[in-house]
């Protein structure tokens, strides 16, 4: 064997090596990238099912509040809502309480229950009170305000969830059947005097306080407290009013497959 042929098979098989390394090298960073993009990729759309399934309930709990109004303002016998739980939990509780006190008549009138879901993390949907939630732990923005006018006249609706508790989780589409109980016009004062005064407690105290505080920026006749219980107070000087007039309506709540 001359040394030009020993020099010859070195350099073919220093090629061969190269090939096999650089095959090894781009075969493991596509696989590396494949398994990255997976497990990210996943991550991501995960989360983005778990968020537009919390946004779906949003949405139902939209239609929710506008079926109880009817049953508030038009005074229809029932209305039901469907809701897909997509792996949440439905619960109807009796913990937030709202009572109205007028102190020139002594009438006191309670409501109590929420409707709560409770979804991704933190993440509660959440209608009581005539509004409709979305919190993130203690704090959260109010989707849908209550039924409340202040004019010349103020008008409050108060609304009350009735039933016993009870609560409903999985995968499945929930009806919640609101069925009509008491409605009536719990006060009608067309000469106000002194105050009328609302107090709320409530796991949405926050954004409760938040509301009513704009609300009493815009009106020099309603100021708000949240020093001691209950968790907010809030006062409507009622002799600046021609009228105060108290809307009360109490639904029974039942959830059905």
């Amino acid at each position: 064997m001359t040394r030009n042929d020993l020099f010859a098979g070195l350099s073919a098989d220093d090629r061969g090596v190269s090939e096999t390394i650089g095959f090894v090298l781009v075969f493991a960073l596509i696989t590396s990238t494949i398994a990255v993009t997976f497990t990210v990729g996943l991550g991501g759309l995960e989360d983005a099912q778990l968020a537009e399934r919390d946004n779906n309930v949003e949405r139902a709990f939209d239609v929710l509040q506008d079926n109880l109004d009817d049953i508030s303002r038009d005074g229809v016998p029932s209305r039901a809502t469907e809701v897909q739980l997509g792996g949440g939990e439905l619960r109807l509780e009796q913990e937030s309480t709202f009572r109205l006190n007028d102190t020139a008549t002594a009438g006191t009138v309670v409501e109590t229950g929420s409707l709560t879901y409770r979804g991704a993390g933190d993440t509660r949907i959440v209608y009581e009170n005539g509004a409709v939630f979305r919190m993130e732990g203690d704090d959260g923005v109010m989707i849908k305000p209550p039924d409340l006018l202040i004019g010349d006249t103020v008008v409050y609706s108060l609304y009350g969830l009735g039933g016993p508790t009870q609560s409903t989780a999985g995968d499945q589409t929930v009806l919640v059947v609101g069925q009509r109980g008491v409605r009536e016009t719990a006060l009608d004062d067309r000469t106000p005097t002194d105050n009328v005064t609302l107090a709320i407690n409530s796991s949405q105290a926050v954004v409760w306080e938040r509301y009513y505080s704009d609300l009493a920026s815009e009106h020099e006749h309603v100021s708000v407290s949240t020093a001691g219980d209950p968790d907010v107070t809030v006062t409507f000087d009622a002799d600046h009013y021609e009228r105060f007039v108290v809307h009360r309506t109490s639904t029974r709540i039942d959830f059905s497959d």
